[in-house]
């Protein structure tokens, strides 16, 4: 009798033993499965500068202003298009009026003889960019190559020798080759800060009007006259970006 116990005991010790093994070995099946065992080797994790990449890398279009070009008498809009991580091109059109730049320079808007009054024009740009971080649309510099253009075209009203009112119009364009290097500054999701600076060759085309008097009739007459120069230019300014997708 005693050994048929002493039999029942063992088995049931080593049942219990065998169930409380089991239940250890499926815990930390459990455990392992959810990512709770730093050694199981399964983890999750969401790093604050991918999440930032994924962030910024969604975006691969831009509308573009200049309100640095405004002193130059443009109103540029354009469109940048993010290529790859390492290229953007940016293409766009204006609208052009006064200069005060070319005014301070020449004066044109100071002659006594007559008025000038600026007219509507146009202007026109197209740059690419090059990232050597391979960081185009996020915080990074780049080395660009651009081309511009900006017509302005103007009316001198005045009077001729017979007192006579005469409108004659005068232009005169700026068309710039260059490079430049810039950074972009991403100070919010859908915002980019463009700063840049360099420099080119300017191509200047002035039509515009000189007096001139017959010496022996003292008749007087305006002469159109056009002259071209090619000249160093500096290049720079800030552009605001604005991102979609």
């Amino acid at each position: 009798m005693k050994g048929i116990l002493f039999v029942l005991t063992f088995i049931g010790l080593l049942s219990i033993e065998t169930n409380a093994q089991a239940v250890i070995v499926r815990k930390r099946e459990l455990n392992a499965g959810s990512g709770t065992n730093p050694s199981s080797g399964y983890s999750i994790s969401t790093p604050t500068s991918n999440m930032g990449t994924m962030f910024y890398s969604r975006y691969h279009h831009a509308i573009k202003i200049s309100p640095a070009a405004l002193i130059a008498g443009d109103i540029p809009i354009s469109y940048e298009h993010k290529i790859s991580d390492y290229l953007t091109i940016e293409a766009g059109l204006g609208i052009t009026s006064y200069n005060l730049t070319e005014d301070l320079i020449h004066g044109y808007t100071t002659r006594s003889n007559g008025e000038t009054v600026s007219k509507v024009s146009y202007s026109s740009l197209f740059n690419t960019k090059f990232f050597p971080e391979g960081n185009s649309f996020q915080d990074g510099y780049y080395i660009a190559f651009n081309l511009n253009l900006r017509n302005f075209t103007q009316n001198f009203v005045t009077q001729n020798s017979f007192g006579i009112d005469t409108t004659i119009k005068e232009s005169f364009r700026w068309a710039d080759v260059g490079f430049t290097t810039g950074l972009h500054s991403r100070p919010s999701e859908k915002m980019i800060l463009d700063w840049y600076i360099g420099a080119g060759i300017r191509q200047k085309n002035r039509l515009t009007s000189d007096l001139f008097v017959d010496p022996n009739s003292g008749i007087y007459q305006y002469i159109r006259d056009e002259k071209i120069s090619v000249v160093p230019a500096l290049l720079g300014g800030v552009k605001i970006s604005l991102l979609f997708r």
